[in-house]
């Protein structure tokens, strides 16, 4: 019963957000949870002869439900220490002397990952290497403009050189870069990822200048389903026009139609390495990722 519940709860959670994939995947890995809580106290009841044919099924059935608390703690903790866990391989990419290219994420989509991953590089490059460092050039994300933030954080924090761009530049800037660190909202098993609009301008300069592109995700953030089975179109979900177009500005067509894409996909062929709290996999590697995580019974809520 309890599985059903978990998965009608986590269903209905997953329609209303759709676009925020780690619900329906926290759901999943609870689900893993009971699934493997539950196979493990069978296990031990078979092993148990007949003593558990009496009062034992009480007793087992509390020490399950202890087990699957105690896990789930384990997967919360988790999710916690994510930032932490992926800022902590920056050293393995960034080297002394590169030059960087990121932008602007929504706070609550990306949750800072490639800010905390650069600020970790900047401490450890510094430390480690006399008063070495690295640079970061930053698009600015418009109309957002999250990228403004993001620099002017950066440039406080210690790191040498911050330069910020306007994101129509990002291609003539590309050639003097060394790598690109961008943040997925969520990825899907065909690899590809679902950013923060703007990000697929940067990953396709880079890959037209042959630049690595890091794409940085939380564990929780990779789901069991294509980018066809979950329904989303290359660019997916607008923001209000008024972000681009103030209310009280006049456009030179006053019939014209103002598009404010919130985010959109980059393709699996654009990334050369996913950085998780798991390690660092290439995009092909996902399905492992999901075959650790995941039941296949739940891949559909």
């Amino acid at each position: 019963e309890i599985i059903a519940s978990v998965r009608a709860i986590g269903g209905s959670l997953a329609v209303l957000k759709r676009e925020h994939l780690l619900v329906g995947n926290v759901a999943r890995r609870v689900l893993r949870v009971i699934r493997d809580e539950g196979a493990t106290s069978e296990r031990g009841d078979g092993g148990g002869g007949g003593e558990s044919g009496g009062g034992g099924g009480g007793a087992a059935t509390k020490k399950l439900k202890k087990d699957v608390i105690d896990t789930a703690h384990e997967v919360i903790e988790e999710m916690e220490t994510v930032s932490t866990n992926i800022a902590s391989q920056s050293s393995d990419f960034v080297t002394n002397g590169c030059v960087v290219m990121t932008m602007g994420s929504n706070a609550s989509a990306g949750t800072g990952l490639a800010e905390a991953f650069l600020r970790d590089a900047n401490k450890k490059r510094s430390a480690s290497e006399g008063g070495g460092g690295f640079s970061v050039v930053v698009a600015e994300s418009a109309p957002r403009y999250d990228g403004h933030a993001m620099a002017k954080s950066l440039a406080e924090r210690g790191v040498r050189d911050v330069s910020l761009i306007c994101d129509s530049a990002v291609y003539a800037t590309m050639p003097s870069v060394k790598l690109c660190v961008l943040s997925a909202r969520g990825v899907l098993a065909d690899g590809s990822a679902l950013v923060d609009s703007g990000a697929y301008n940067i990953a396709l300069a880079a890959k037209a200048h042959s630049v690595p592109v890091l794409m940085l995700a939380g564990s929780y953030a990779i789901s069991p389903k294509t980018q066809k089975e979950a329904g989303f179109d290359r660019v997916y979900g607008f923001g209000s026009p008024s972000t681009a177009l103030g209310y009280g500005e006049r456009g030179a067509d006053p019939d014209a139609v103002v598009i404010n894409p919130s985010f959109e996909f980059v393709p699996a062929e654009l990334i050369s390495v996913f950085v998780t709290d798991h390690g660092a996999h290439c995009p092909g590697f996902i399905n492992v990722l999901l075959s650790e995580m995941y039941s296949p019974l739940d891949s559909a809520l």
